[in-house]
């Protein structure tokens, strides 16, 4: 006799011998037992989750010869049950929608349910994989689905529901299939196993049921797979052995190097693990199955019944769930999940696995950009604890989203006296704090220049030494800072001492001294212009051509112009930009290095502000792929290049 393997063995025959699907089972026996017998069913679910099982229990169901009328529990003796149970009974026609995709199959079908069954009280048809037929196919059944002969039942099965056309759908009684859990596989293995005489730990077939991934036939056909060799114990190890499956000690030891944060170890354990014969992909998914016991042990205590893991110990893993924070966690499975889509494609596989674990294993010397910048500021940390070691919780962790830092309040010092002019408690001026709007080109000013931190020239340092020594340094500044007078009592106006409006040369050498401190771009856009007076509560900028008008339009920086004219004028003023042939500006010095374009001199400004100083000289920056990129992607610079033809050549 030739051997028939344990998934069709063991196959359910009856309702109540379903495994994982109670809910689909009652309703049908319920609706047998009334009497309520739909023409058509739909089920969907995943492989093995016992659709065709439940079709052929069904079936038997209608057609039970023991009974006179369709039974919720048939008999499993009767000549129809045995014959639905070996697949061929005569009124109980299974088709496979697969092999049979065109019109004519289906038309086989509508010709022939005509005909009475030959002995059961019904002619079945069982259309597995149904959504593989084509369009035709299905618009040739729609009408005998939707009203067949007193004697004709479908029962259609499907994997895939969505490709089902809604005409369809709508035709039939539909019951979803879900995954079959984890411990009710676990339960049927040890089952089957008590029945075949095979000794199996519990831990040995909880492995087996979890690598079946809710698929009931997937975990019988591996354990199918693992008494094959004749074994009559099965233990973790073996099958750890025989399923290509890491160690569960292993994975628990990698996850303990990471939470020390020990990269050699966390290296070396790696390594070792790969170089047995285990695959990235595998090592990846045994990784964030662990990480997603911690995180449920970690949140919802070690009493969870979530967490499913053969071969350790509960309490060994809750106490290292307690050396991890919860968002470390679910950043670090996404991560993972991240690199293994990333992995499958690249050559590169292996170092984006040990550059990914040393990313994670030194977690803490990671900070976000808002955290950076608020540290270089001289604010405190906004990142807040984030990942636990050894009892202790440390800061910094990477986070996903930027944060906008708070900007702080102008604060009013008094000016300090010189030899032209004393001091005066009545003429306040206004140190206004670097702004920290992402849109603005002072933002950009005021960020550490790029490449300054590795320059080749400067010893190296650490990230961490340089945020350090930044710190110490804004809490000196701190402490000397002058005391801050409440807003209440400042004058908006109040930062530049007041000029007459009469006086065009001094309202425009102010003017320009304030837009310096908003980025060298500005400046240098708006110098090229002839200030012309104010005219109707606006300043008149005027240009010898309209280029510069379009760009300084098109980059929208004309509030930050109209609010230099407003604090020079001590009012609210606009501004217009406008274009005067007749203006032919002279050309500027080659020194002048805020002037030069694409390697060409820039003519200076009608009106130069005589008294007021160079804005100061910044060091060269190596201009690098990512520093082009940042700097093209500022709407001004791109307005001037795509105006002017120019391209970026040197920063400074």
């Amino acid at each position: 006799m030739s051997y028939t393997v344990l998934a069709r063995r063991y196959r359910s025959g009856t309702f109540d011998e379903v495994v994982g699907q109670s809910h689909v089972a009652q309703t049908l026996k319920k609706a047998i037992a009334s009497g309520r017998i739909a023409h058509a069913y739909l089920f969907c679910g995943t492989r093995g989750t016992g659709k065709t099982s439940t079709a052929r229990i069904l079936a038997t169901a209608l057609n039970c010869h023991a009974f006179p009328a369709a039974t919720p529990e048939p008999c499993g003796k009767c000549e129809s049950c045995k014959a639905i149970a070996r697949g061929d009974d005569i009124d109980v026609i299974e088709i496979d929608a697969a092999s049979n995709t065109g019109v004519d199959s289906v038309r086989d079908i509508i010709e022939n349910s005509q005909y009475r069954p030959v002995a059961g009280r019904y002619k079945i048809y069982i259309i597995d994989e149904v959504h593989m037929l084509s369009k035709s196919a299905f618009n040739a059944l729609l009408k005998t689905l939707e009203e067949p002969p007193s004697h004709v039942k479908f029962i259609l099965a499907t994997t895939e529901p969505e490709k089902v056309l809604p005409t369809i759908l709508s035709r039939c009684q539909r019951y979803d299939f879900r995954n079959i859990p984890t411990r009710e596989i676990a339960a049927h293995l040890a089952s089957v196993c008590k029945q075949e005489g095979i000794k199996a730990d519990a831990d040995a077939l909880l492995l087996v049921a979890k690598a079946g991934a809710g698929s009931m036939r997937d975990a019988l056909s591996l354990l199918d797979r693992l008494l094959s060799l004749g074994e009559k114990t099965l233990n973790v190890d073996m099958i750890e052995q025989l399923l290509g499956l890491p160690k569960s000690q292993l994975v628990f030891d990698l996850a303990d190097a990471i939470g020390r944060g020990d990269v050699k170890s966390t290296l070396q354990q790696a390594d070792a693990m790969v170089q047995s014969g285990l695959s990235i992909d595998t090592f990846l998914a045994s990784l964030i199955d662990h990480l997603r016991n911690l995180l449920i042990l970690n949140t919802c205590g070690g009493d969870s019944e979530l967490v499913e893991v053969p071969g350790l110990s509960i309490a060994d893993l809750a106490k290292q769930a307690a050396r991890f924070d919860a968002v470390a966690l679910t950043q670090d499975i996404a991560l993972l999940e991240e690199l293994r889509r990333q992995a499958r494609q690249s050559q590169a596989g292996r170092a984006l696995l040990d550059a990914t674990l040393v990313r994670m294993t030194l977690a803490e010397q990671f900070s976000s950009v808002a955290d950076l910048l608020t540290r270089l500021e001289g604010g405190s940390s906004s990142g807040g604890p984030v990942q636990k070691k050894n009892g202790e919780v440390t800061a910094g962790r990477a986070q996903f989203a930027l944060a906008r830092p708070p900007v702080e309040e102008a604060v009013v010092v008094e000016a300090p006296p010189t030899d032209d002019a004393p001091a005066s408690p009545s003429a306040p001026t206004v140190a206004a704090p670097p702004s920290l709007d992402f849109d603005d080109d002072a933002a950009e000013d005021a960020l550490p220049a790029v490449g300054r931190v590795w320059d080749e020239d400067a010893p190296k340092k650490s990230l961490a030494t340089i945020m350090a020594e930044d710190k110490r340094a804004d809490t000196a500044r701190q402490a000397a800072a002058p005391k801050v007078i409440p807003p209440s009592i400042r004058d908006p106006f109040a930062n530049v001492e007041a000029v007459d409006p009469a006086d065009l040369p001094a309202v425009w050498q102010a003017s320009l001294a304030l837009l310096s401190e908003k980025g060298q771009a500005l400046y240098g856009m708006i110098s090229q212009g002839q200030f012309a007076g104010v005219e109707d509560g606006r300043a008149v900028i005027r240009y010898g051509t309209d280029t510069f008008v379009k760009i300084l339009d098109k980059a929208g920086k004309r509030e930050l112009v109209s609010d230099a004219f407003s604090k020079v004028l001590s009012q609210s003023v606009g501004v217009r930009f406008e274009v005067d042939p007749s203006l032919r500006p002279a050309a500027a010095p080659r020194g002048n290095a805020n002037s030069r374009s694409n390697g060409n001199v820039a003519p200076r400004p009608a009106v130069a502000p005589a008294s007021t100083p160079e804005p100061p000289a910044t060091p060269s920056i190596r201009l690098t792929p990512e520093l082009r990129a940042e700097l093209e992607s500022d709407p001004l610079i791109r307005a001037a290049m795509e105006s002017l033809g120019a391209n970026i050549v040197k920063v400074e």
